[in-house]
């Protein structure tokens, strides 16, 4: 049995850390929604939250929190 999908949100910010890009992807798992937003080419300086919670930071260097 699957689990369900969260929904999370993905933040991508210019230079000087202003948002530029708010959108969510769905997915059941933390490893998912990264790989889901690597796929859909976020990857220079976005965050994604599950809720009040940092999951992880795309860029040059990917980050989990």
């Amino acid at each position: 049995m699957s689990s369900p999908n969260k929904i999370y949100r993905v933040y991508c910010y210019d230079s000087v850390h202003q948002v530029v890009t708010a959108d969510v992807i769905e997915a059941s798992s933390d490893e998912e929604a990264i790989a889901k937003a690597e796929a859909q080419g976020y990857g220079t300086r976005c965050e994604i939250w599950d809720g009040n919670r940092l999951v992880a930071e795309l860029g040059d260097q990917r980050r989990q929190a």
